[in-house]
């Protein structure tokens, strides 16, 4: 049970689903395995009328946990409400395993709320793929190394059949009051367009904020609205307000939103600074990310780089050039050389 002022937020568990209740709203957390290993929570608001945040992945496990979710929500919590009954979808931000599931059927004609910087996922998917196409050659390119990523068919055009004509899309803004006044907050860095949504002493925070995992990040050169300087501003922003109770996209239930903003901040200057040191020397980028990988196997889980498939070397050097940029900004590191369009880079001294 959680406190604050006269608001108290209780949290009951029963099978796997978790419900939030306070004053007269209930939230209920649907845990689903959107891809082998990987699951995404999903949150059914009730509040007058039903509302989703998030809705994972368009694969079978994921519509199976979906629907045995909302079996133990009516049979266990004794609610009455199912996919039908849903009137408005707030996605959080436009990664496929947080909105993929809009593909199923069950889910046209929904309205949905996202942020205008992460729409054109919706609008125009087979778009926006071929650009991260683009994104990742040109990051691989520039780093000095040869990769081609190959994500086979779990993140092709024909897996998500999403045409913005299939639902009411409506595209919110920073401080928008949406539904019945819960309060959308731009918070950009983990993707341009990814936003955390308030609902009285609750703050549904996507991937802005997670309890274990640092939110991956993604240089703004390559994702206008990216970059580290945004996500540091938008941490600050968040660890600012006054909420109960934090409800991320994975992971678990955080109960100081404020406490883990910082230790996730604490986080990023530390992997500043070792970056500095790492980079006394010209390093290209694939250089300086393998030898920081080589510091901390513990983040990618292979005791080097070189052992990851390309597509999750893209995410390791997309995470560190996010960074290098941030350095380069604050005038503690630069470009010292580009030779054949690789780019290398040296810290500053002091």
């Amino acid at each position: 049970m959680l406190k604050g002022g006269a608001t108290t937020v209780v949290e009951t568990e029963l099978k796997g689903v978790i419900r939030y209740a306070f004053d007269h709203v209930r939230v209920y957390r649907i845990r689903v395995e959107s891809l082998p290993g990987h699951r995404t929570n999903i949150y059914l608001i009730l509040d007058g009328e039903a509302t989703l945040v998030d809705v994972g992945f368009d694969a079978e496990k994921a519509r199976a946990d979906m629907m045995k979710g909302f079996d133990i929500i009516n049979r266990d919590f004794k609610e009455d409400v199912n996919i039908e009954d849903i009137a408005n979808i707030v996605i959080t931000h436009g990664h496929g395993d947080h909105f993929g599931m809009l593909a199923n059927n069950r889910f046209i004609g929904k309205r949905v709320y996202i942020h205008p910087l992460d729409s054109n996922n919706i609008k125009d998917y087979p778009g926006e793929f071929y650009k991260w196409k683009h994104v990742s050659a040109t990051i691989a390119r520039e780093s000095g190394c040869c990769i081609n990523p190959n994500v086979g068919d779990i993140w092709t055009p024909d897996k998500f059949p999403i045409y913005a004509r299939n639902y009411d899309l409506m595209e919110v803004s920073d401080e928008q009051e949406i539904i019945n006044g819960y309060e959308v907050y731009h918070t950009p860095g983990h993707s341009p367009g990814h936003i955390c949504l308030k609902v009285g002493p609750v703050l549904f925070l996507g991937d802005h904020i997670l309890s274990f995992t640092t939110p991956h990040q993604s240089p703004k050169t390559s994702y206008e609205g990216g970059g580290l300087e945004n996500y540091l501003a938008s941490l600050k922003k968040v660890s600012e307000f006054e909420v109960e109770l934090g409800l991320p996209g994975h992971e678990n239930s955080i109960y100081d939103v404020k406490d883990r903003a910082q230790e996730i901040e604490t986080f990023h200057h530390k992997r500043l600074e070792e970056l500095i040191e790492l980079c006394a020397d010209e390093k290209n980028l694939y250089q300086l990310t393998k030898e920081y990988y080589l510091m901390h196997p513990e983040f990618i889980q292979a005791p080097s780089i070189d052992y990851l498939v390309d597509e999750e070397k893209v995410n390791a050097l997309q995470e560190i050039k996010a960074h290098v940029e941030y350095l380069i900004e604050h005038d503690r590191m630069t470009v010292s050389n580009i030779e054949d369009g690789v780019i290398k880079y040296c810290s500053k001294s002091g």
